[in-house]
Formats: structure tokens, C-alpha cells, sequence
């Protein structure tokens, strides 16, 4: 279902792009954008036994002990930049390339010991197809977006990697979203405020291990276009 559904992102930006950058269209702007992501963990609650040194789970009466994860409401600032392009005047559409740090953080509640708190981070290469109207200088758009997680932070090597395998490989490993906002546009200037949330899981990495998370943030980005 995921496969079909990032197939018909795809298939949707191409023929937009195409229809709507032939002679007549009345307004195609390209340009550059970054910000920050204000942003939290969704349904992350989960438990995992504890191991001592050896790997070997701990006990107490004969029991496994378990440590508990919690979802943290605090929220975590993590960097956004990319690519975009606007198609369209009063209408358009709007596909982007961006590179995105998000992240959150949660609670370990531990029996017989301190809770303590752990930051997750992720880095995500996001690919957002907006549909949008503008009133004036006002901007409203929304649409999906798939996201593929940058392993390691590398986002040189994330490249690599998925453009070595087949799209179809590529698309089951994205996590599908949807970005929803305003935008105001003076003299060339970009500054939007949307919200993006998470319809499939991306795995996040912390020192804490491995989770599958979904997003939930605001990102904030002033841009430029030409």
C-alpha cells in the first residue's frame, strides 16, 4: 500500500511539473528556503528488559526487570533546508527537496533507579508535494510527503544509497506524512509556518538504542525565490 501510494506521489509531481512549466503558465518560481523544526516523538511508549554487562537480562525475585520508555512532551529544534519549486499563479503546486534534523525527547523510568531523560534524533531527506492557493501575498498549501531516514547522519552516503537501489526498494523504506500551512510572499521573500505529521513510522536512533517514531512538529523557514 505504501509502495502504491509513494508510485502515485511520484507519478503526480512528474505530471504536474511537466503540464504546469509549459509556455503559458503564468508564474514559475524556484528557490531556497531554511529554518528550524520544532518537534516532538508520537506514540512512543514501549518496555525492554534490562541486561547486565554480559548482555543477559536482569532479575529481581525471579523476575525480569523491565525498564519503561515514555513519550517526553518536551519538543526538540533540529535544522531544515532544501529546495523548491512553485508552478502556477492563483494555483499552483509546489515540490520540494529538503534535508531535515528532527527528533524529540523521552523518559526512561527504571525500577529502583532515577528516571532518566534521552534526546532522539533523525535526519531525514523529506519529499513534500504541496497543492496551494494564494490570496495576495498569502500562501495556504498542503499535501503528502515521503521521508527517508539519513543513517548516521550522512546524508552524502544516504544519497549513495538509495540511488543505488531500485526506486521500488527505495519507496517500502520512506515513511509517508503530510506538511499543511501559510506562507507570505513579499519581494522575492518566502517565510512559511507549517505543521508536519507522520501517517507511517521512521526509525530514530539514540543512545538509548533504536525506536520506530512517528513526527509531529511546526517548522519555521524563510526562503527566497527567483
Amino acid at each position: 500500500m505504501i509502495t502504491r501510494f509513494l508510485t502515485l506521489l511520484l507519478l503526480s509531481w512528474l505530471v504536474a511539473t511537466a503540464a504546469l512549466a509549459q509556455p503559458g503558465t503564468k508564474k514559475v518560481t524556484v528557490g531556497l528556503r531554511i529554518g528550524a523544526n520544532f518537534s516532538k516523538l508520537d506514540n512512543l511508549s514501549y518496555q525492554t528488559p534490562r541486561l547486565d554487562p554480559n548482555g543477559l537480562p536482569v532479575l529481581s525475585g525471579g523476575s525480569v526487570v523491565y525498564d519503561f520508555f515514555q513519550q517526553n512532551d518536551a519538543r526538540s529544534t533540529g535544522l531544515v533546508g532544501g529546495l523548491f519549486a512553485r508552478f502556477g499563479n492563483r494555483f499552483y503546486v509546489q515540490p520540494e527537496l529538503l534535508f531535515s534534523v528532527k527528533g524529540g525527547r523521552f523518559d526512561i523510568l527504571r525500577q529502583g533507579l532515577a528516571t532518566q531523560s534521552v534526546n532522539v534524533k533523525v535526519g531525514t531527506i523529506d519529499l513534500p508535494l504541496l497543492l496551494g492557493v494564494r490570496v495576495g501575498p498569502l500562501r495556504l498549501n498542503a499535501g503528502p510527503m515521503a521521508s527517508l531516514t539519513v543513517l548516521n547522519g550522512n546524508l552524502k552516503e544516504a544519497i549513495a544509497h538509495y540511488g543505488s537501489q531500485p526506486i521500488g526498494e527505495t519507496a517500502r523504506q520512506a515513511a509517508v506524512g503530510y506538511q499543511a500551512g501559510i506562507g507570505l510572499s513579499l519581494a522575492g521573500m518566502q517565510l512559511d509556518l507549517r505543521h508536519e505529521g507522520g501517517l507511517t513510522g521512521k526509525p530514530a536512533t539514540s543512545d538509548a538504542g533504536t525506536q520506530s517514531t512517528r513526527s509531529n512538529l511546526w517548522q519555521l523557514t524563510v526562503g527566497v525565490g527567483f
